[in-house]
């Protein structure tokens, strides 16, 4: 299995699937269905409904393309949740991003006050477009996961934490919490969706929801070190973020050295998680990729 081709195709499926739940550009006010087009198609891997597509096809023991239509709906409602995310991390009263993907930042593009409004639009496009699912109990099923994962359960309450904690010495155990939820929650969110509309039991569900925590740990921790180090080219924005917003990171608290160690550990702990589980490769593959954007 070449991972690049897996990632093109399923890529591919989920940006046809978001052009058609999105509003059209045109449609009344143009200004900001312009903009959610704009902020969802500026680029990004769509790791987090590829990463719940992959999870769904291991536990179904099958993939091809058609297996995978009937859960277009919740793997477009994760990406804009994501996306409205990174439209509000990047406002200058919070993160001052004037960059996201090589291209401007939503505010930077169409102005502070339709970016909020944007990413609010994201938010309830999200949750109407998982309702279009057939099944209407598996519909609210998957409803009630992604409103925790954007709760001030997860997402939002991880995000004020992270304002709150700026520009003080907070312990590794907050940092941890922080990430666990502005990161680990739309992932934990996409294994538990892939589990519901795989009908897998609690056991393996549990289990996959550990190991998306694990990664969205492993994967923030490597963000603070290649922002600590300046590699734009695999953060896919500006680097030295954190330093300007005076957030204490892994390499603050650990240095980078043990930094590297930390996300190492949580790596190999989410790959003893799935090892053994049937039709794996593409997780196990992902779960490389993470490791291999350690610098």
């Amino acid at each position: 299995m070449v991972l690049e081709r897996y990632f093109e195709n399923r890529r591919e499926i989920i940006n046809r699937a978001l052009d058609r739940y999105l509003p059209p550009d045109d449609t009344y006010p143009q200004k900001i269905h312009k903009a959610m087009r704009y902020s969802i198609f500026a680029g990004g891997k769509r790791l987090r409904p590829i990463f719940m597509i992959a999870t769904y096809e291991m536990l179904l023991n099958r993939r091809d393309k058609r297996s995978i239509q009937k859960i277009l709906p919740v793997a477009c409602a994760i990406e804009m949740l994501h996306t409205a995310s990174l439209i509000h991390d990047d406002l200058p009263f919070i993160d001052n991003a004037g960059e996201r993907r090589g291209k401007p930042s939503c505010h930077k593009k169409f102005g502070n006050a339709i970016a909020i409004l944007t990413g609010d639009a994201l938010i309830t496009q999200s949750f109407e477009t998982v309702l279009k699912l057939r099944n209407h109990k598996k519909a609210l099923s998957c409803l009630e996961i992604l409103l925790n994962a954007s709760s001030t359960r997860g997402m939002i309450g991880g995000q004020v934490v992270d304002i709150i904690s700026s520009q003080k010495r907070v312990k590794l155990h907050v940092l941890r919490d922080i990430h666990l939820k502005k990161t680990g929650a739309l992932l934990k969110a996409s294994e538990q969706l892939a589990c519901v509309m795989a009908n897998a039991n609690e056991q393996i569900t549990n289990a996959l929801a550990d190991f998306a925590l694990n990664i969205g740990l492993a994967y923030q921790v490597i963000d603070d070190i290649l922002d600590e180090v300046g590699a734009d080219e695999l953060l896919y924005k500006e680097s030295g973020e954190d330093h300007r917003n005076e957030k204490v990171t892994y390499p603050v608290l650990l240095g980078i050295e043990e930094s590297k160690k930390q996300a190492l550990k949580l790596i190999h702990d989410a790959s003893n998680i799935i090892k053994y589980m049937p039709n794996n490769d593409v997780l196990m593959e992902i779960l490389e990729t993470i490791r291999d954007r350690i610098p």
